[in-house]
């Protein structure tokens, strides 16, 4: 049975534009309960478009095949074929269709790995509120007429370079005679501001216009007096920067096309340089083959060069101290039997990651690792702004109730206060909060869908991945946020790494991963953290064949314990 989601003919106005009616579009909504369909159905009973129903993932796919839905909303949880793979077959067979998730937060570690995967447009937590139903069903036909319209101008644009590249054939063969009897006057006119050389088979100057008399500061009788390679600058080891201007090429195609374009440093009367650059040709006079050379003076055009290379570099640099002052918070070195150090890698471009660090005394301490989606100056502005209202929330917490507030308050408090801000800029941040309590000997994270935190035993050398639960800070509006602790012993390893590290790929598209980083603990664990960040940076710049990265790449290594017990440890490597 053939597709009827493919491609489906478009339908024009009598101005050739694209018709697209709500009428025409219908919505299958894919649950196994028949009470949550027979709701849904009364809600959007008077809704503009087409609603259709199936009650498991096989129906659903089967209807599909005989009506053409722009909208597919289903459950997770369902019988035989779930709702994620159900989701995943779309996504291959019926790849046009906009994919919704309806399901309950208990869903949240499939929701993620959804998200993750980009296999859906949007999720709507159960029980569904009506208003906000509606309103994603109007997003999802929005955006599914925002990809028809954009089918349409690429079978345009298409159409369009057909007509231009038979157009371009048609015109070069009308042209070609006439190219061939110009080429000789237009290689001598085109650049007649430039400076123009005529040379013989013996490299001397046989002709000059008067651009380059003026520009070298010689008479029309001294320039037939030398050779060309004469006017050229020598290099340190004394051979001439273009030695083929010299070299006379007996065939004219190839004296044509060896060397288009040649930069050389000239030499005026004077003595002074000049930066230059030219181009090569050959034409026939009186039987004899001489060789045209057309130069230009490129001061200007190095010197803009130089400009732009120094605002970038200063770009660079302003970037980099944003990044530091803005992004990166300090690491304390009030804490007792801690050994701490960071790496940060920036990618060369402004990113979201941040960190922050909150000492409460020498002996507990809060320590932040985020990220925010994307990149740019938004990116960095909002995780500028995450780290100093995660100050703030921790500071209001802690002296409203007149004691240390748990952690996932103090999450709860950040999410609260800043969940409206980022649903309308349509960004989250992913993140680790991580307590050290060494008079507890325990460690507490809320992990906010950010790499896992690795916690390395030192005694029974067992590695633990730390992965919680939670959802991304401002992903959805209503969420509740979780701590998980875990006992600490000396010399135990704590270890915390951004997407830039873990997403990094090797030149085969493998991604380094967080069970790379496990094992790379688990080899150097005898080390000073120092020396294990620089393990982790060697290991990652070997797997991925470049010493750069394409994300801001954090490494925190925290050892309980430092092998010297009266002093605090506290390192800092910036690359």
């Amino acid at each position: 049975m053939s597709n009827v989601n493919n491609k489906a003919p478009f339908m024009y106005n009598s101005d050739g534009q694209l018709i697209q009616n709500i009428a025409d579009i219908s919505i299958l909504i894919v649950d196994d309960e028949d009470n949550a369909l027979s709701a849904l159905k009364r809600l959007l009973r008077k809704e503009p478009y087409k609603i259709h129903v199936a009650s498991n993932g096989q129906e659903a796919l089967e209807m599909l095949e005989l009506i053409a839905c722009k909208v597919v909303i289903t459950d997770l949880r369902m019988p035989e074929i779930s709702g994620l793979e159900l989701i995943q077959q779309l996504k291959t067979k019926h790849p046009d269709i906009i994919r919704v998730i309806l399901s309950g937060t208990e869903d949240i570690a499939m929701i993620i790995d959804a998200i993750n995967a980009g296999e859906v447009f949007r999720f709507i937590s159960k029980p569904v509120e009506p208003e906000l139903l509606k309103r994603i069903i109007k997003d999802c036909i929005d955006y599914y007429f925002l990809k028809t319209e954009r089918r349409y101008l690429q079978a345009q644009l298409e159409l369009n370079n057909k007509q231009l590249s038979w157009s371009n054939e048609s015109l070069a063969a009308m042209t070609e005679e006439l190219r061939e009897r110009e080429t000789e006057f237009r290689s001598m006119n085109d650049a007649a501001l430039d400076p123009i050389f005529m040379i013989d088979q013996e490299g001397f100057i046989c002709y000059t216009n008067n651009a380059a008399k003026d520009l070298f500061g010689f008479t029309d009788d001294e320039l037939r007096s030398i050779k060309f390679k004469e006017l050229i600058a020598q290099e340190s080891d004394g051979t001439p920067f273009i030695d083929f201007i010299c070299d006379f090429a007996p065939n004219i195609s190839e004296a044509n096309n060896k060397h288009p374009v040649k930069r050389f440093t000239a030499l005026k009367k004077d003595t002074s340089q000049i930066p230059m650059e030219a181009t090569m040709g050959s034409v026939i006079i009186d039987g004899v083959c001489k060789i045209v050379i057309i130069a230009r003076d490129i001061t200007s055009r190095i010197r803009e060069e130089k400009s732009r290379t120094e605002y970038e570099r200063m770009q660079q640099e302003l970037e980099a101290q944003i990044e530091k002052k803005l992004l990166q918070g300090r690491i304390s070195t009030m804490l007792k039997k801690v050994s701490i150090s960071r790496l940060m890698i920036p990618s060369g471009h402004l990113d979201g990651d941040f960190t922050a660090m909150i000492t409460y005394s020498e002996k507990l301490i809060d320590l932040v690792i985020g990220d925010v989606m994307g990149h740019g100056v938004m990116s960095a502005l909002i995780g500028a702004g995450l780290k100093s209202l995660i100050m703030k929330i921790s500071a209001q917490k802690n002296f409203q109730h007149n004691k240390l507030a748990l952690l996932q308050d103090i999450v709860a408090g950040v999410h609260e206060e800043i969940i409206t801000e980022l649903i309308e800029l349509e960004t989250y941040a992913t993140a680790t909060f991580l307590r050290i309590d060494l008079d507890a000997e325990q460690i507490t994270t809320v992990d906010c869908g950010h790499n896992p935190t690795i916690h390395f035993n030192a005694r029974t050398k067992k590695r633990t991945l730390i992965k919680g639960h939670n959802l991304p800070i401002g992903l959805i509006e209503q969420t509740e946020y979780c701590e998980v602790s875990y006992p600490i012993e000396m010399n135990d390893l704590i270890v915390l790494v951004s997407d830039g590290l873990t997403e990094s790929r090797s030149p085969d598209n493998r991604l380094f991963g967080i069970e790379r980083v496990s094992e790379l603990i688990l080899i150097h664990h005898e080390l000073e953290p120092s020396e294990i960040v620089e393990k982790i940076h060697k290991d990652a710049c070997a797997f991925t064949g470049r010493n750069t990265f394409d994300d801001d790449l954090t490494c925190i290594v925290i050892r309980i314990g430092n092998q010297d017990l009266h002093n605090n440890n506290v390192c800092e490597s910036v690359s």
